[in-house]
């Protein structure tokens, strides 16, 4: 009604488009966290371990150039736009995996948390709570609720196959 999608769609892409600037900022923070985790619990020279942690990393610094390519676009005058839908799948797919890695170096930590939750809305450390397998549990929890809020993973695979890919509508059911 009175064009609310297109609104609304235009509120997601700004709101989608602060993110991929700032988002990078946390997960580079929290990438540093892992390696730290890694380190403490005597993995970090695993194999394994350090190729999923270069995963991370490589992840990590692809989203810092999404981020920039966002903002950047943005000072020229450009709308954010389904751009955005790319950059939030991209996130919460990656946190997905980055946690899992936690939750694996925690090994059967992970299965009983202890220690302080995360104190900030972002699920990270606070300075009393340093890899806590409280925090990194809530954290993997967390993870999975990005890829709902904001717009489901799938629904976020429909808008960029739709508007920046160009592909059909999904048919409607019946």
């Amino acid at each position: 009604m009175n064009n609310g999608w297109a609104v609304a769609m235009a509120l997601l892409g700004f709101e989608r488009g602060e993110a991929a600037a700032t988002g990078p900022i946390r997960y580079e923070a929290e990438f540093d966290r892992l390696v730290a985790l890694a380190t403490e619990r005597g993995v970090v020279n695993d194999p394994r371990i350090r190729q999923r942690l270069a995963w991370c990393y490589a992840k990590v610094q692809i989203m810092k150039y999404l981020g920039r390519r966002t903002l950047t676009k943005f000072l020229a005058g450009h709308h954010p736009g389904p751009d955005g839908a790319i950059s939030k799948l991209y996130w919460s797919e990656y946190h997905k995996k980055s946690t899992e890695l936690a939750l694996d170096i925690l090994g059967m930590d992970a299965m009983i948390p202890v220690g302080r939750k995360p104190s900030t809305a972002f699920q990270t450390d606070d300075a009393g709570a340093p890899n806590s397998s409280m925090s990194w549990a809530m954290t993997f929890l967390n993870a999975r609720a990005g890829t709902i809020y904001a717009g489901s993973s799938q629904i976020q695979r429909n808008i960029i196959g739709e508007m920046v890919l160009g592909l059909p509508k999904e048919p409607k059911p019946g």
